[in-house]
């Protein structure tokens, strides 16, 4: 029996929902168990509880403080760019020259997933509100026949700082990003002729982690992320839906479930206790149960999006290509990578001296 995703369930969606609106009444008539919890986080603003100077806020927040702005003209721009007519005839390989253009945009990977009613949300959340487009409760466009979903990769000394502030800027960086390699690939695709969007922290149709795998572009981990095989845990997805008829790729098998079984290093270092090593399967995808609660609310004590998680991952901090090849599936193996692995950086490579992009120098 398929499962379908409903973005109105994410924590995100439910922390923008106002008490005393319809949508807030509805949605915890239905949900009642989660309601306490919810309100008990609602309305604080993540980066308050930052255990910095209100100097420091004033110079390094407004680095991020436009992407939502920045975001919106992208998705403007895009909604209002003409669809070429008639649509320019494609190659029967194109797949390949598209991929590369993704990656001459900005991505590091590149899948292509053929599209079903499954892969989409059934509604929309809020999270669409911060670019104009209140769409809650609304049920997703799902005319759309394929997904280029690619990757990329980020910055493992600014990851090696969670849960500091350098980890949640680099997260931000890259999701932006992400984002304008997206909108630069929907906008080339709609320019032939191909109706095309592109998916931004602010504006989903499809949950990501599930589009990735079938791609092929890694394995879904103990912490429910996609871990890449040469990027870890450190990643950010993005995709382009797109009507062009293009080449569908298959998910990947590197052995990540044998290793996470050995390795639970995420679940060990996880300050909120959230990740849980009980397997689930969702349209027969492996996942993992996790306390969206208990995360989210360390995010607002703490003020950052920790992170600790992308850090603790041993394939965040590198595995070679021939020892992932080598250890598949070898119990004996993967606890001799394992040691080693604790052996360089112990359960959790965490770097505490600031970056020069954020440090202060004392006069």
């Amino acid at each position: 029996m398929k499962t379908y995703y409903d973005e109105r369930h994410l924590i995100f969606s439910r922390m923008r929902l106002k008490p005393g609106t319809d949508a807030y009444q509805d949605y915890y008539q239905k949900q009642p168990h989660l309601k306490a919890k919810d309100d008990a986080m609602r309305g604080l603003n993540i980066t308050e509880k930052l255990r910095v100077s209100n100097h420091y806020k004033s110079l390094f927040f407004p680095l991020t403080q436009n992407n939502k702005a920045l975001l919106k003209n992208w998705h403007d721009f895009l909604e209002h760019h003409p669809l070429k007519s008639p649509p320019v005839t494609i190659p029967k390989h194109f797949s390949k020259n598209i991929k590369e253009i993704a990656k001459h945009f900005g991505a590091d990977a590149v899948g292509i997933v053929r599209l079903t009613d499954d892969h989409f949300y059934s509604h929309h959340g809020a999270q669409s509100d911060d670019i104009g487009r209140p769409l809650y409760g609304q049920k997703t466009d799902k005319d759309y026949r394929y997904a280029i979903v690619y990757v990329q990769s980020m910055n493992r000394d600014m990851i090696n700082r969670a849960p500091f502030f350098e980890e949640m800027l680099e997260t931000e960086n890259v999701y932006l990003n992400i984002a304008y390699t997206g909108f630069r690939l929907a906008l080339y695709l709609k320019s032939l002729g191909y109706k095309s969007l592109f998916q931004s922290e602010a504006f989903y149709l499809t949950p990501l982690v599930p589009l990735a795998y079938d791609a092929g572009l890694g394995e879904i981990g103990m912490a429910n992320h996609l871990v890449h095989p040469e990027y870890g845990d450190a990643i950010r997805i993005g995709a382009v839906l797109t009507q062009l008829p293009l080449e569908a790729d298959r998910p990947i098998d590197f052995g990540l479930e044998a290793f996470c079984k050995r390795c639970a290093l995420c679940l060990m270092n996880c300050p909120s206790n959230s990740i849980k090593p009980h397997p689930r399967i969702v349209n027969q995808r492996r996942f993992y149960k996790f306390d969206d609660q208990t995360c989210f609310q360390l995010w607002k004590n703490t003020g950052t999006d920790c992170g600790t998680c992308l850090q603790s991952c041993p394939f965040t901090q590198g595995i070679e290509r021939t020892t992932l090849d080598w250890m598949k599936n070898d119990i004996e193996r993967i606890d001799r990578v394992i040691q080693q692995h604790l052996e360089r950086h112990t359960r959790r490579k965490f770097i505490k001296k600031p970056l020069s992009i954020v440090a202060i120098e004392e006069e």
